[in-house]
């Protein structure tokens, strides 16, 4: 992991940029924090960073029940030499070098805990988890998935819409394992809002989960209760994929061992980055040209957009965004701005080379190669 610098920018209004403030960021400013960062994770109102020691820290409100929001990166004691973190809608998670998982925030639906409490206020370890080594966490609304060591993957809270990929719509208090899974070699998985995605170390793309917008990508809108292979993407080796954050409106971000972009569901006010504003029931590529013809190599979808990273270094978002979480300076400009169309974010550091991604609803981190 490469460390860099904390740069911020989009909604402010609960702490989650950790500038000290609560004021919106229109354009990318770095964050008021002196450390360097491995690893970032935005949520909702929440952001996480990985300190290059392997400590974490937080800024913003993990969810509505909490009441000590801040609005600067501060360290949360409990937990050390952590290497990934995830952030949901109202609940985060950690894995340490150990492979162990803590979770905390919002547990109405048994997502951080089988203990009938609303609230967990500082990271709890996960014990349903103790014969297996974990190595990703991905938090949805309601309910968490991670990923062990060796490519099983895991699933509990709620399980409406056959999220958890069991088969079912049934809720589940303790983390049980996903038999349905036609690999066992997991390599990557995210959690979108209501519905979530997988890669297979062959380059298999499945999904599953809530389907209304076919941001699943098999062609129709039913949900899917199992992780099921995307067919149109079976001639692709996938690496990397990006599930949106928002109830409403999905939409998929793939992308794919080539350094292409590919994007399915809902098109409205440009979140597929295709050039028009439909609705597509199956992957459709971005033209390599919309990027500068600079392959990609990262993507973190939003709510109602999405950006992505080249191997270049620079950073393209697409979609639509009123408080500032497109960071571009003609968004400032135009009330309820939108493009079709990627466009390079050009108020990042010149001559730095952005690392690392993450977006949520309404804000965006960045790492940026220290000077």
């Amino acid at each position: 992991m490469k460390s860099g610098e904390l740069w911020v920018w989009g909604q402010g209004g609960s702490g989650q940029l950790g500038t000290k403030s609560n004021k919106v960021e229109d354009l990318p400013t770095p964050s008021k924090s002196q450390l360097s960062f491995v690893g970032i994770a935005a949520g909702k109102n929440y952001s996480l960073a990985i300190s290059d020691d392997l400590r974490v820290f937080r800024s913003g409100v993990i969810c509505n029940q909490q009441n000590d929001g801040i609005k600067e990166f501060s360290r949360i004691e409990a937990l050390t030499n952590i290497k990934a973190i995830a952030v949901g809608q109202s609940h985060a998670a950690a894995v340490n070098g150990n492979g162990e998982v803590f979770l905390w925030g919002n547990n109405k639906d048994t997502q951080v805990c089988p203990k009938k409490i609303a609230l967990v206020n500082k990271p709890m370890k996960v014990t349903g988890l103790n014969t297996v080594s974990i190595v990703q966490v991905s938090c949805g609304e309601g309910f968490t998935l991670c990923r062990t060591v060796d490519g099983r993957l895991y699933s509990w809270g709620r399980g409406k819409c056959g999220v958890l990929g069991q088969g079912d719509e049934q809720n589940r208090n303790i983390p049980s394992l996903v038999t349905s899974l036609p690999f066992t070699d997991i390599v990557h998985i995210d959690a979108g809002h209501s519905y979530a995605a997988a890669v297979s170390q062959e380059g298999e793309l499945l999904t599953f989960g809530k389907n209304t917008d076919g941001q699943l990508g098999h062609g129709h809108k039913d949900n899917v209760l199992v992780p099921t292979p995307v067919e149109a993407m079976g001639a692709h080796h996938v690496v990397k994929v990006s599930c949106s954050r928002g109830e409403k409106g999905c939409f998929t971000a793939i992308l794919v061992d080539t350094g292409l972009v590919y994007m399915v569901g809902n098109g409205t006010l440009g979140r597929l980055g295709t050039g028009e504003s439909k609705n597509v029931l199956k992957p459709t590529k971005i033209p390599l040209s919309f990027f500068n013809k600079e392959k990609v190599s990262e993507i973190v979808a939003g709510t109602t957009m999405c950006h992505a990273l080249t191997v270049a270094g620079n950073v393209f978002v697409w979609g639509s965004g009123n408080v500032g979480q497109t960071g571009l300076l003609e968004a400032r400009r135009i009330r309820n701005f939108a493009t079709e169309r990627p466009k390079k974010i050009e108020a990042l550091p010149k001559g730095r080379q952005v690392t690392a991604l993450s977006s949520s609803c309404d804000h965006v981190l960045a790492l940026v190669e220290n000077e």
